[in-house]
């Protein structure tokens, strides 16, 4: 069947996603409808731009709040006889709105609006969808300038929505107004659904929206809101410009970077202008997925983090994030749930052990009894022990088996090799440079009196081998994959 003709909303939809260079040829695009007047456009649009977009399935995508009662549902079964009408299939999606935000202390509209983007960025992560479409407006983006403003923003959040994200959002209406709407949704007779709290003023965008703008029309502009959304696209330019210049620097600056955990180098950040660390930094938190609800306060703290304190500070974010500074390390990381104590293993005699829960394994073998062996044990000592720190040879006559291999304990002391007396074993790691997320899982070889080994790191100086020594027990730790 020949499509039919767009009308010139959905031209002009078509014209800013190829102005802005948003490619859609996804195999399923999803959109973002919860009723209102501009999902419902957005639903239509997607389908009529179908043959020039490319996507070949289109779902409905709907999060219930479950704040309004039967309103709630209400709307969830008009989304699902629109969708019905065009032959989509709909996800539906719900949240305990009101204990994010007890949980993360912010306001019920933002715990909203925080849900229902976790929501539909999960379905992006599994796979259900390629990319989701969601209905914000030229209006929602002057308000959101000024909201971000007013908050704290930097020049980076100055740029507002964006027409596309790296997160897998996209807004196609972002270059509409509300006037643009109504008008589209009259011409092809389509209903909507009103949400009565969108008048109320509980939350600040409707005190906004009904109450600021108005004013500021009156006052400044009649149409401040154009003037906004063009200032966003000249904040959004300067933004592309320092992307490119975080792309150059970005691998002289990172030393280890995973799905939950940067790593950055401090000399190297330092050395940065201020605003590139900044935009660095959002880098980092936005390849956590952790950069939004961000602001400058937070910004401010990280620098001082970096530029100001020493090693083993630590800061505190919104969304769960962890910045601390080890040595000339800066780490940014999510409180992601604790790894279970690692269980204690036990051997009363030489021999080759697994040991699953350290994922290695270790040798302990009896070096042959005669005075040759020992003198070989004192020249491999002075020649490669210091090299290799997972071999270690101890005088047998000074353990008392049997032995076990354990994990940092609070208070645990033991006497490194060379010194007079014994050290803290948290000193010790804090002289050694050993990060704190780190010392929980460094192995220690221990006999019923003494910690012998602090694996990778140092022997006990009463377990050395000496002239005096008769036997020698020689231990090697191999860790596996």
């Amino acid at each position: 069947m020949t499509p039919r003709r767009l009308d010139s909303f959905e031209r002009r939809t078509l014209q800013f996603l190829q102005h802005h260079h948003v490619v859609v040829s996804e195999k399923t695009l999803g959109a973002a409808v919860s009723g209102g007047p501009d999902s419902v456009a957005l639903l239509n649009v997607l389908c009529s731009l179908k043959p020039h977009l490319g996507y070949r399935t289109l779902k409905v995508i709907h999060f219930d709040h479950r704040l309004r009662g039967e309103e709630s549902t209400a709307d969830r079964r008009f989304v699902e006889k629109c969708a019905s009408h065009l032959g989509l299939e709909v996800v539906v999606g719900c949240g305990d709105v009101r204990r994010v935000q007890r949980e993360r202390k912010v306001s019920l509209e933002m715990a909203a609006r925080q849900c229902r983007r976790d929501f539909f960025l999960d379905l992006v992560r599994r796979g259900e969808v390629e990319r989701i479409a969601v209905g914000h407006t030229a209006d929602d983006q002057a308000e959101e300038i000024l909201l971000r403003l007013w908050r704290g923003t930097g020049p980076s959040g100055m740029q507002g929505m964006r027409p596309e994200t790296g997160e897998g959002l996209l807004r196609p209406l972002l270059w509409a107004h509300r006037e643009d709407i109504f008008g589209y949704l009259k011409a092809r007779r389509l209903a909507f659904r009103e949400d009565a709290t969108n008048r109320e003023g509980f939350c600040q965008r409707n005190r906004l929206r009904h109450e600021v703008f108005p004013l500021l029309e009156q006052i400044f502009h009649p149409k401040i809101r154009n003037v906004l959304c063009r200032h966003a696209d000249l904040a959004a330019l300067e933004e592309n410009f320092w992307n490119e210049q975080v792309n150059q620097v970005w691998d002289a600056v990172v030393r280890s970077e995973a799905a939950h955990t940067v790593v950055l180098d401090v000399p190297s950040m330092r050395a940065l202008h201020e605003a590139l660390s900044l935009r660095v930094f959002r880098r980092a938190l936005e390849k956590m997925g952790c950069s939004f609800g961000i602001f400058a306060v937070h910004w401010q703290s990280l620098e001082g983090l970096l530029r100001r304190s020493s090693s083993g500070r630590e800061l505190r974010l919104p969304r769960g994030i962890r910045a601390v500074r080890e040595g000339t390390a800066l780490v940014l990381t999510t409180r992601v749930a604790e790894k279970p104590p690692l269980r204690p293993h036990e051997f009363s005699v030489p021999g080759r052990y697994l040991l699953t829960d350290f994922g290695a394994e270790i040798w302990i073998e009896t070096l042959h009894d005669s005075l040759n062996t020992v003198e070989s044990g004192l020249l491999l000592l002075r020649e490669k022990h210091r090299a290799d720190l997972l071999m270690a040879l101890m005088d047998a006559e000074s353990l008392r088996w049997p032995l076990v291999v354990r994990s940092f304990k609070p208070g645990d002391r033991f006497r490194p090799l060379g010194a007079r007396g014994s050290k803290k074993l948290q000193d010790f790691f804090t002289d050694a440079k050993v990060p704190r997320r780190l010392r929980a899982r460094v192995p220690l070889l221990c006999d019923q009196e003494k910690i012998c080994w602090v694996v990778g790191y140092r022997l006990d100086d009463r377990v050395k081998v000496t002239h005096h020594t008769q036997r020698i027990l020689k231990m090697r730790w191999r860790p596996l994959g």
